[in-house]
């Protein structure tokens, strides 16, 4: 009989709650506790519920294992395997709590954040801690955050995230780095990132490092346009590869099937090469305008054009190393498969003596 009671008395106690919340346009609803407890504060009263608790805060749907409804603030406090459901929002945490007034939830603890496309796929966020601001459609997480997204198969590391729903935008901070999957990676880390909808555009800024395989670029800033496979690389740009060494004003990298196919360099152009796989990068190229074609990931074509200056050094079999100079309007070197020079063409103008092998030019 007492424990009829207590639950008579909750009932007319959560009814009077109800009643006076008729004003509020999305008052709690509750599915489902195992136990439910209702406290008079000063100034307040709070409904403890206990043992899978199922309710609705407005359009917001709460499950946890606790909770506790502050009815005159009106916070909701959710502790132990908590889930939210909001719109395309999934949100799981150990701990929740659900601002209504402000309309914010923070979360703490394993924070997953699952945003749903409209393709079946999904965007994910894990972090230590996350915050929602369910009005304006902002995502903020903190401390050790990953996120993942299935349909365009990015992976980003951070520990700083702002994410708008609405207009697809986001940046990281804190140790940024993102990694666009495929069947040769590419990493990029840099002081600040920002992404755009469906990630069909990533901006890095300060510090950039992009690396690709065996090939790393670096500068101040960075533009990658996705979904067209190119990317924009200024600031003082330099490229790095074992058979070469690259600085310009300008660096782009063009991809196909997100595998390299071919970089171009603009604007006082130098670069510093091998003749050979595991030899010195001391024969030079200083141009206007250089274009690296690649096979199989592999250099396999420089093209130099504009004012060509060619320092080249031969280092031949028999020790007989032999130093080049020549100028030209144009200069194209191919490499072998083995990442050797195989053959080194002058077009236009051509001025110097330029000796290849046991052959020389001389004009």
């Amino acid at each position: 009989m007492k424990i009829l009671l207590i639950w008579i008395g909750s009932f007319f106690m959560l009814l009077c709650f109800s009643l006076a919340a008729e004003s509020d346009l999305r008052p709690y609803r509750l599915i489902n506790a195992d136990k439910l407890f209702v406290d008079r504060l000063e100034d307040e009263y709070l409904t403890r519920l206990n043992g899978n608790v199922h309710f609705f805060y407005g359009d917001t749907e709460f499950f946890s294992d606790q909770a506790e409804i502050y009815e005159v603030s009106r916070i909701a406090r959710l502790f132990g395997n908590v889930k939210v459901v909001d719109d395309s929002l999934r949100m799981n945490a150990d701990q929740v709590e659900y601002q209504r007034q402000i309309e914010q939830l923070l979360l703490i603890g394993n924070v997953l954040i699952i945003e749903e496309h409209d393709d079946g796929t999904e965007r994910t966020f894990q972090a230590e801690r996350g915050q929602y601001l369910r009005e304006a459609r902002q995502i903020y997480a903190y401390n050790d955050i990953y996120f993942h997204d299935e349909r365009d198969r990015i992976n980003g590391y951070c520990n700083y995230l702002n994410y708008d729903l609405k207009s697809g935008y986001g940046f990281i901070t804190n140790n940024p780095k993102i990694e666009i999957e495929g069947e040769q990676p590419l990493t990029i880390t840099a002081e600040k990132m920002e992404f755009y909808r469906d990630f069909n555009r990533l901006a890095a800024s300060f510090d950039v490092r992009t690396i690709y395989e065996e090939y790393e670029v670096t500068s101040d800033f960075l533009l990658f346009f996705v979904d067209d496979e190119y990317a924009v690389f200024l600031g003082e740009p330099e490229f790095k590869a074992e058979m070469a060494t690259a600085v310009a004003e300008k660096f782009y990298l063009y991809f196909e099937d997100r595998k390299i196919k071919s970089a171009t360099l603009e604007n006082n152009c130098l670069t510093y090469f091998a003749n050979k796989e595991g030899g010195e990068k001391n024969s030079s190229i200083d141009c206007s305008l250089m274009e690296l074609l690649f096979v199989d990931g592999k250099i396999s074509e420089m093209q130099a054009f504009g004012n060509v200056k060619s320092h080249y050094v031969n280092e031949a079999a028999d020790r007989d190393h032999f130093t080049n100079y020549a100028e030209s309007d144009k200069l194209i070197i191919t490499f072998n498969t083995d990442n050797e020079i195989e053959s080194v063409v002058f077009h236009g103008r051509v001025q110097g003596r330029y000796r290849f092998s046991d052959k020389y030019i001389d004009r």
